[in-house]
């Protein structure tokens, strides 16, 4: 497997990571607003540089409870289907290079499982880091009900 550049987040007391190449910022958790007949693990959104984005707290999608908002909370900005989206975490501590024979596919049980979202296992030094495609986290009517929503917004 390749080498490959990961941004490290943690949710709650779990460590996970995402392929710098899908993310567009990472940016500070601030001023989310909340829309009515969203999915509980949609906070709301917030105004990214004039474009409404929606914001999905990935504690609360993957059932690890609610994240309390710090200074350390951040808010990983990405695009997924021409949809800008924002996906909340605990914090960001880095940005790591792990070299491939650092990586292993994820293992089929876990995809199997309904983790399909589940890319890749990091193992660094003594951590494990599951890197996520952010692109899966969400199915396919959750995203055009987000689509649906963000066009309203903009309306």
């Amino acid at each position: 497997m390749n080498d490959l550049q990961i941004v490290v987040f943690s949710l709650n007391r779990e460590l996970c990571g995402v392929d710098t190449s899908h993310v567009q910022e990472i940016i500070l958790c601030k001023d989310i607003v909340k829309v009515a007949k969203m999915p509980k693990f949609i906070e709301g959104v917030i105004n990214y540089r004039g474009i409404m984005v929606p914001i999905i707290n990935l504690n609360k999608r993957f059932g690890f409870g609610e994240t309390e908002i710090t200074k350390k909370t951040k808010i990983i900005i990405t695009r997924i289907n021409e949809i800008l989206l924002g996906f909340m975490v605990n914090e960001v501590p880095e940005i790591i290079k792990v070299a491939g024979n650092e990586i292993e596919p994820a293992p089929e049980i876990l995809k199997q499982a309904g983790n399909v979202y589940m890319k890749n296992i990091a193992k660094v030094n003594s951590k494990i880091i599951s890197v996520l495609d952010l692109g899966l986290i969400l199915k396919d009517d959750e995203l055009k009900k987000i689509e649906k929503i963000e066009n309203e917004t903009i309306a």
